[in-house]
């Protein structure tokens, strides 16, 4: 799909899209903790209480679980959790794909994404979590933005969360949360063809989509090209 050929109703779908500015606050909490994580996390606080009033009291644990550590602390809890002997990886592709060359043709697609939105992706690549929930907040294409959401990432994050099992991580409750906002957002009422099946998120896999037969890349893949 390619919103330059239909340019008839551009500007009513644009109005109509739901606003996603509050993405960028909750890829802000996935960054590497620095002196000002505190005020980020505050800030999920405030959004999860606000949108989702019976997560407060989990949310409120967890601003207090990162409290009480120091910066350095969070630091090497932020490696343990996404880089040195990692629980799962932020790279979302990575999660999806493993280095399959379908890995390699989502990371050039969401470049293309990224440029087009204006988002600085700084040091991480444009795969990394952080990057997609700042593009969702910024993309002015609804059409883009529902199946980023609900193709690629509900579909990662749900099988990042199989990687925490068993493990107790301050990190799996700020996915569970983030997992919420997502399936709020992004109904994927016109793209349920394109789900995982339940089975891929029992944890057995290493990867979600170890096949590049897959029919969620495949299809959607050849449906939308600008993706």
């Amino acid at each position: 799909m390619d919103s330059k050929n239909h340019p008839k109703g551009d500007c009513n779908k644009k109005n109509q899209m739901n606003n996603l500015d509050h993405y960028k606050i909750l890829a802000d909490i996935f960054r590497y903790p620095d002196e000002n994580l505190a005020s980020r996390m505050t800030d999920f606080m405030s959004l999860t209480s606000d949108q989702f009033p019976e997560q407060a009291e989990n949310v409120s644990k967890l601003l207090d679980a990162f409290n009480s550590l120091s910066v350095q602390k969070q630091q090497e809890y932020y490696l343990k959790t996404f880089d040195v002997q990692a629980v799962c990886s932020l790279d979302i592709g990575y999660v999806l794909f493993g280095e399959d060359y379908k890995r390699a043709q989502l990371l050039v697609n969401l470049q293309s994404e990224h440029k087009a939105a204006g988002v600085d992706c700084g040091s991480e690549l444009v795969e990394n979590l952080t990057n997609v929930l700042v593009l969702l907040s910024k993309t002015n294409d609804p059409d883009f933005a529902e199946e980023l959401g609900f193709i690629i990432t509900i579909q990662a994050v749900r099988f990042m969360l199989t990687k925490f099992k068993n493990v107790d991580n301050i990190y799996k409750d700020m996915l569970e949360v983030l997992l919420i906002f997502l399936q709020n957002d992004f109904k994927g009422d016109q793209l349920a063809e394109y789900a995982l099946p339940e089975q891929t998120f029992e944890g057995a896999g290493e990867f979600a989509i170890p096949s590049a037969k897959s029919v969620i890349c495949d299809t959607h893949c050849n449906k939308r090209k600008s993706f």
